[in-house]
């Protein structure tokens, strides 16, 4: 059983716990969610860096930013909320290595969704 302590896990389990009252099985829906969401959301930031679309970027950055952030993985917050600024001050310079450092950086986050997933999942 995955206790809620940090033990090295990216995801604070007592944020997310908090957010959904204690409900382990909620908390892994929306773990499948946020998996199902995310590659669409890296998708999305590294279309509008490619299209320069400033807006879309500072728009999908602030959305993941806010999903992270229900999980307490705070470790990333700071990194997307450059990538969010870059979109809202029109300046993309280094927007590319920046969500290139956030996908690398979420790698290894993601299976602790998914064994939240297989423990607690329906």
């Amino acid at each position: 059983m995955m206790n809620s302590e940090k033990g090295g896990r990216a995801l604070d389990l007592d944020v997310a716990l908090a957010h959904v009252d204690g409900d382990w099985q909620f908390l892994a829906e929306l773990s499948a969610m946020f998996l199902q969401d995310y590659p669409r959301l890296m998708e999305e930031a590294h279309d509008s860096i490619q299209q320069k679309d400033h807006a879309s970027l500072e728009r999908a950055a602030h959305t993941l930013k806010g999903r992270l952030a229900f999980f307490g993985i705070h470790k990333l917050r700071e990194r997307i909320l450059e990538l969010e600024m870059m979109g809202r001050n029109k300046d993309m310079t280094l927007a590319a290595q920046t969500l290139a450092d956030v996908e690398a950086e979420m790698d290894p986050i993601l299976p602790e969704f998914e064994s939240l997933i297989r423990e607690y999942g329906k």
